[in-house]
């Protein structure tokens, strides 16, 4: 039974927060994405859940951007108001018979968490879910299901941070507006300043100069009272970032629009931090005359980020780039390669000897010779080369275009003697050792699959000649004219 006093006040949060039916953002499609990324999915998404609809503000991988709210899974863990894991949801018997499991999108798998706003009577209630689905079974592993929530608490911070940068936008904006109340006005702003890390700011378009409440003096490391100019305010930036906040300002009083940005810049006492400008330009007569808006100091949240991001790029075992970064990485470097006229080639490695590590020496060996491999091929590829674990004991190597071709056979054969290893101790020690096949990628024009089964077709080529070799892949062209 749903508490219509509790649903009452989730509705008024969503509400107040004028979220629903609104266009992408950054933030939001970042959290999905990640999420999507970290558990491998078919989908995930951010959900609301309205009175009578689930509605997706992110996703990956949804058909739709909103469904009925009733056979909703996300909306059991609202209204339950905890995290739900279903391995097989065909096998539950509260929703194997829901239209959402028996027919399309045919949810198997589903993990979600609630996502929490709060009231302007400051109680957290439910307003939606970070979910991710898939329709095949799964069990969910270790950490997953810390790093959903981890993922739902930046969400949550998201939410807070819009709720109260558009209760201090309006503040700001009434400040301007009319006298009365204004002390009591300014102390409730200084504490959502305190509360938030932000501050307001007005610049005054006819002599530039700018007015910082408090919690922007904060954010700068600057004392209270000292009005800088435009010209001082953007020095706290790197020359990069001062170029695109200029040339964002400019656009926004120009188009008489709203304006967000997200920057780094260094404070007075040398001290690094992200901050999240919002404006708004202020009109008299169609005429705009100043631009109001709010800074916030993001840096925790842009940290916690960017770890996630670092995570969800990072094979945990061996430190090195996990599959997912690595074709990221080598589309990059390809697109890269075509405008510049470079070439570049792809190393395909397998470990040789692994599996009897394992059967023999134990797991615990068998990583330690991961873990040598991995620091191997990073000291291997120096700063240009860009080196990957692929999974289980297949690594992967991108190596730039060589001034000098000829050292090129030098340089393999450095990697494969690097790729002896010995694993074990006195009295129990066995070899492990790396076969390589290699494919440049001017041999193998189509992109980064055929890169890549090109270097696939020179490690094999490689393992039925001798393991522990090298090959690289010959066109077929190639073959027949030598031939």
């Amino acid at each position: 039974m749903v508490d219509q006093h509790r649903e009452a006040e989730r509705i008024g949060v969503l509400l107040d927060l004028a979220i629903l039916d609104t266009p992408a953002e950054r933030e939001f499609n970042a959290l999905a994405s990640l999420a999507h990324r970290l558990f491998g999915t078919m989908a995930s998404s951010f959900t609301l859940i309205d009175r009578d609809r689930q509605w997706f503000k992110a996703h990956v991988g949804m058909p739709a951007s909103q469904t009925a709210r009733e056979p909703a899974l996300c909306n059991w863990v609202v209204e339950n108001e905890r995290a739900l894991v279903l391995p097989d949801a065909a096998c539950d018997p509260r929703f194997a018979s829901s239209p959402l499991v028996c027919g399309g999108p045919k949810i198997r798998f589903y993990a979600g968490v609630p996502v929490s706003a709060r009231s302007t009577a400051g109680v957290d209630v439910p307003v939606g879910t970070l979910c991710v689905i898939d329709d095949a079974p799964r069990e969910i592993q270790g950490g997953e299901l810390e790093a959903l929530q981890e993922l739902a608490c930046i969400a949550e911070a998201l939410l807070e941070a819009r709720m109260t940068a558009r209760r201090a936008i309006e503040v700001a904006q009434a400040k301007e507006q009319a006298n009365q109340g204004l002390a009591r006005e300014r102390r409730l702003f200084k504490q959502a300043e305190r509360i938030a890390d932000m501050g307001s700011w007005r610049l005054t378009l006819a002599d530039d100069s700018l007015e910082w409440s408090d919690g922007v003096h904060a954010i700068h490391d600057v004392p209270p009272g000292c009005g800088p100019s435009l010209a001082d305010a953007l020095a706290f930036y790197p020359e990069a970032d001062r170029q695109r906040l200029a040339g964002t300002l400019a656009a926004s009083i120009a188009s008489g629009e709203s304006f967000e940005a997200e920057a780094d810049f260094v404070t007075a006492r040398g001290r690094s931090k992200r901050v999240r400008c919002l404006g708004d330009v202020e009109t008299v007569g169609g005429q705009a005359v100043a631009v109001v808006g709010v800074l916030q100091d993001i840096t925790d949240r842009h940290r916690m980020e960017q770890e996630l991001i670092r995570i969800s790029r990072t094979d945990d075992l061996t430190g090195l780039a996990n599959r997912a970064e690595f074709h990221r990485v080598l589309d990059a470097r390809l697109s890269a390669a075509d405008l510049s006229g470079e070439d570049l080639a792809v190393l395909l490695i397998d470990l040789d000897g692994f599996k009897a590590v394992n059967d023999n020496l134990g797991h615990a060996a068998g990583d330690e010779a991961l873990r040598r491999i991995g620091e191997r091929l990073r000291s291997w590829c120096r700063r240009d080369g860009f080196a990957a674990r692929l999974g289980g004991d297949e690594f992967a190597v991108i190596v730039p275009d060589m001034k000098d071709p000829a050292a090129f056979p030098q340089r393999m054969d450095r990697l494969l003697a690097d790729l002896c290893v010995w694993i074990g101790e006195p009295g129990r020690i066995l070899p492990v050792s790396g076969t390589v096949g290699c494919a440049w990628a001017s041999d193998a024009p189509r992109g980064r699959e055929t890169l890549m089964k090109c270097a696939d077709v020179a490690l094999y080529a490689a393992k039925r000649s001798r393991k522990g070799t090298a090959c690289t892949y010959e066109p077929p062209a190639v073959l027949a004219a030598a031939s």
